[in-house]
C-alpha cells in the first residue's frame, strides 16, 4: 500500500495542462509540414512524440526536486505552478530525481534509436538534447538559469523553438524557411508564456533567490514586455503575408489569430497599471497561447481536408 501511495503522489506531481501545452505545440509543428504537402507518416510522428513526451514528464520532476526549498515559501499553489508534493514528502525526493533522469535518458536515447535505425534525421537528436539541457540546467546546479536570469529564455527556446520543430521534423525530415519564420514569433509565444506562468510568483521567486524577469524588474516591466512580444508576433504575422504570396495558407488569417495574445496582453498591461491582481491577467494570457495554437491547427485540418 506504501509504494502504491507513493507512485499516486510522484504520478500527481505531473502537470497535465503543460502535457497538454506541448501535445498541442507539436502537433502545430507536424501539421505545418503536413499542410504544406508532406507524406505523413503516423508511426514516426507517435515515436518523435514520445521523445517530446519523456523530456517534458523529465522537467516535471526535476524541477519539483530542485526547486523544494522555494516551493516551502508557497502558501496558494498556483494552477500552473509545481506540485510541492515534495514539501510534504521529502521522503520522495531521491525517488522523483531518479525518474526525472530515467526519463531524460530515455527520451534521449530512443532519439538515437530512431536517427540509427528508423532513418530519422539527426536533427531531432540535437534539439531532444539541447532541451534536454535547457529542461534540467533550467532549475539544476550549477547552471540553475532561473537563478542567472536566463529561465524564461530557456522556456521561449523549448516551448517556441524546440516542441514545435520536432513536430516538423517528424514529418518533414529538415527544417526550411517556413519553420524558421513561424519560429520567430512562436518563441516570442514561449517568452509570453514563461513571463505569464512567473508573474504570480515573484513574492516566493524572490525569497527562494530566484532571478526571474518579475522579481528584476516587477510586474509592470514584465507586462510591458508581454505586451511588446504580442505586438511583434502579430506584426511578424502581417510581414509575412507581405513577403509571401505564395503559401499554401493565407497568412492574414494566422494574423488575425494571433490577436488574441495581443488582446489578452494589452488587458493585462491595462489591468497591472490600475493596480488589479495578476494572478487573472496571467491565466489570460496563458488562455490565449492556448487559444492560438488551437486556432492555428484547426485551420491547417481544414485546409488539409480541403
Amino acid at each position: 500500500m506504501s509504494s502504491l501511495n507513493s507512485a499516486i503522489k510522484l504520478l500527481k506531481m505531473i502537470r497535465v495542462h503543460i502535457v497538454a501545452g506541448g501535445f498541442l505545440a507539436f502537433s502545430l509543428g507536424a501539421l505545418l509540414a503536413i499542410a504544406g504537402r508532406e507524406s505523413f507518416d503516423p508511426w514516426r510522428f507517435v515515436l518523435v512524440y514520445a521523445v517530446v513526451l519523456l523530456g517534458d514528464l523529465s522537467t516535471h520532476y526535476s524541477n519539483d526536486y530542485f526547486d523544494v526549498e522555494v516551493d516551502r515559501y508557497v502558501e496558494h499553489r498556483k494552477f500552473f505552478a509545481g506540485s510541492t508534493t515534495l514539501v510534504s514528502n521529502p521522503h520522495l525526493s531521491s525517488l522523483s530525481r531518479f525518474v526525472s533522469v530515467a526519463l531524460l535518458a530515455a527520451s534521449n536515447l530512443l532519439a538515437v534509436g530512431l536517427v540509427l535505425f528508423v532513418g530519422a534525421p539527426i536533427e531531432i537528436f540535437v534539439v531532444i538534447l539541447g532541451a534536454s539541457l535547457a529542461g534540467w540546467f533550467y532549475s539544476a546546479p550549477p547552471l540553475r538559469l532561473i537563478s542567472r536570469g536566463l529561465g524564461e529564455l530557456a522556456v521561449a527556446g523549448v516551448t517556441g523553438f524546440a516542441i514545435p520543430g520536432l513536430g516538423y521534423l517528424a514529418v518533414k525530415g529538415q527544417f526550411d524557411t517556413l519553420f524558421f519564420c513561424f519560429a520567430v514569433p512562436f518563441v516570442m509565444y514561449g517568452f509570453m508564456l514563461s513571463l505569464s506562468l512567473g508573474v504570480p510568483d515573484v513574492e516566493v521567486d524572490r525569497k527562494g533567490g530566484k532571478r526571474t524577469f518579475a522579481v528584476r524588474k516587477g510586474q509592470r516591466g514584465v507586462f510591458l514586455l508581454i505586451l511588446g512580444l504580442a505586438v511583434s508576433a502579430t506584426l511578424a504575422f502581417f510581414a509575412y503575408r507581405w513577403l509571401f504570396t505564395s503559401t499554401f495558407m493565407d497568412l492574414g488569417v494566422v494574423a488575425l489569430f494571433s490577436l488574441a495574445p495581443l488582446i489578452a496582453g494589452l488587458v493585462g498591461f491595462v489591468g497591472v497599471f490600475q493596480k488589479k491582481s495578476v494572478d487573472r491577467f496571467s491565466a489570460l494570457i496563458v488562455a490565449s497561447l492556448f487559444a492560438f495554437n488551437m486556432l492555428m491547427i484547426a485551420y491547417l485540418a481544414v485546409l488539409l481536408a480541403a
